[in-house]
Order: structure tokens, then C-alpha cells, then sequence
């Protein structure tokens, strides 16, 4: 019934990741950034934990579990993606610092044409004898279908108002549903089997989800930092942009035998298992909000 599925599956791709590109620039300011810039110190250490801690944290799952190419290479693709839309909704659900949580997903966004591919040139080594990566085609795709919409939203929803809320709405909209399509495709096609890979693939992701969600707000919490900083902070690395590696998996493993339906599983089961992990950080935070409210109205007094 699904037969047709893989050769769109690259399109699908590419359409979701420009769609949410487009909706998450619509709701972008420069004013935003002003206060994150002025005081650097959260947005240098949370992005330190994106851009090493996360890595590292792949890594030693992979050998701890022993993990099978595939499922190594999926993990590690994960890590190195910058922070996803679904992060800036938890977060401010939960009462963090958006304004943080954007910055760093432009700064950490902007980093991919540099991060990815020497992540996973370096990370991937050893682990795939037959993984050949395209630093070019790589490279090309974080501009064309993330960086391009992102800067085209920002600059043309200023002048043209209108435009703001249809990226906003309906691009985060076709982008759910294409995902949705993806999901659904790949099942239905046999591009994933759920039950394949046993419960050490699955505990492993979500170790790595956890661990590195709780480490990257450990500096926030020894230096007793914002709170609100501390959840943008740790929001961000348990929720990364899906969206982009699905394109690059598309892109990069589809079409491999040998460990193309493992990178896709970790990046899906990854997906769901970010949102059951940052549910209680978002629940945890507003309940603290409520809190603090609380104690400051009692202190007006």
C-alpha cells in the first residue's frame, strides 16, 4: 500500500523542514536577542553543553550499550542537530527563558554547515565501514532548506504583516502533517520495524535523552544560575530539530542497506521519547512559576 513512500521520502523531507524554517522565522526578533546578548554567560555555557556535551554523551551511550552501527550513527546524527521548534513551546509552557532557548537554536542552527559534518566524520569513525559522507551535499542542505526560509521569514514578516501569522500557523501545520506522513509512510513501507531492535536500542536512547537533558543544566545548578535559563537550557537538549535529520537521513542513509532503518528508528523513537522526557521539566518549571508567583504577591503585602 506504501510502496510508493520511499521515492518521495527525500521531498517529504525537505517540504517539512522549510515549512516549520519558515514558521519559526516568522516569530523571530532582533529585539529578542538583545538581553541573552548583553548578558552571555547562560547562552555560552547551555551552547558548550549543545555542542560538546551532547556529542560526548552519544558517544559514551553507544559504547556503554555496545550499539550496532546503525543505532551508533543514528544517536550520534541526533546530537549533533541544533534545538528543535517543539523545545521554544515547551518551554514556554513551562515558564523558561524563550528569548534564550531562540538564540540558541539560531547560533547552534547557523553552526550546523560546521558542527554536523565534523561530528560525524569524527564521531561516526569506526563505526561503519561503508558510511561515506558528503561534506558538500551536507553543507548545501542546512543552507538551501533550513538557513534560506529561516532568513527569508525573518526578513519578509516585518514588512509584510500578513505573512507572520501564515508562516506561523499553517507552516508549523504542513509541517506536523508531512511528519505525520513520514511516520506513517515508513511504517506502512517497512522502512522501520518498531520491534526490531530490542529494548537495549530503546533503553539507550532514552539514557542519552535524560542524561543529556539533566548535565547541561548541571552548570546552572552548581552556580545556581536562573532558573528560567536553566530550563531553556535543558529544554533545548532534549528536543532537537527532527526535522533536519530527517532531511539529512533522507538525504545520507535512506538509500543504505546496511544501516539506513536504524538511523531512522533512533531519530523517531528519539522524537517521542524527547516529548515523554520534557514533559515533566515543562510541568516541573510552571509548577515553580505558580510558586514564585505565589511568594511574590504575598510579599507585596
Amino acid at each position: 500500500m506504501f510502496d510508493f513512500y520511499p521515492d518521495y521520502e527525500y521531498t517529504f523531507a525537505a517540504v517539512q523542514l522549510v515549512a516549520f524554517m519558515l514558521a519559526m522565522g516568522a516569530k523571530l526578533h532582533l529585539a529578542q536577542f538583545k538581553h541573552v546578548l548583553r548578558q552571555p554567560r547562560s547562552f555560552l555555557v547551555a551552547l558548550a553543553g549543545h555542542l560538546f556535551v551532547m556529542p560526548l554523551v552519544a558517544l559514551a551511550v553507544s559504547r556503554l550499550f555496545q550499539l550496532e552501527a546503525g543505532i551508533a550513527v543514528g544517536l550520534i546524527l541526533v546530537a549533533a542537530m541544533p534545538g528543535g521548534t517543539l523545545a521554544k513551546i515547551f518551554t514556554y509552557f513551562g515558564h523558561g527563558n524563550v528569548a534564550l532557548a531562540i538564540v540558541l537554536s539560531v547560533v547552534s542552527t547557523l553552526l550546523t554547515i560546521v558542527t554536523v559534518p565534523l561530528l560525524l566524520r569524527l564521531l561516526t569513525a569506526g563505526l561503519a565501514e561503508d558510511l561515506d559522507l558528503p561534506i558538500e551535499t551536507i553543507i548545501r542542505e542546512v543552507i538551501l532548506f533550513l538557513l534560506l526560509p529561516l532568513g527569508v521569514s525573518m526578513l519578509l514578516c516585518p514588512r509584510f504583516p500578513f505573512l507572520r501569522e501564515l508562516f506561523a500557523t499553517w507552516g508549523v501545520r504542513l509541517g506536523l502533517v508531512i511528519v505525520v506522513i513520514m511516520v506513517v509512510g515508513s511504517l506502512g513501507s517497512g522502512r522501520i520495524e518498531p520491534g526490531a531492535y530490542g529494548w537495549r536500542a530503546q533503553f539507550a536512547i532514552i539514557v542519552f535523552c535524560v542524561l543529556g537533558q539533566q548535565l547541561v543544566q548541571v552548570p546552572f545548578y552548581v552556580m545556581r544560575w536562573s532558573r528560567v535559563d536553566r530550563m531553556a537550557a535543558g529544554m533545548e537538549a532534549t528536543m532537537r530539530n527532527m526535522n533536519l535529520a530527517l532531511l539529512l537521513y533522507a538525504s545520507l542513509f535512506a538509500g543504505n542497506p546496511h544501516i539506513g532503518r536504524e538511523v531512522l528508528f533512533v531519530i523517531l523513537y528519539h522524537a517521542a521519547a524527547a516529548m515523554v522526557a520534557g514533559l515533566p521539566l515543562a510541568l516541573r518549571h510552571r509548577r515553580i512559576h505558580k510558586r514564585e508567583q505565589r511568594h511574590s504577591r504575598t510579599d507585596s503585602k
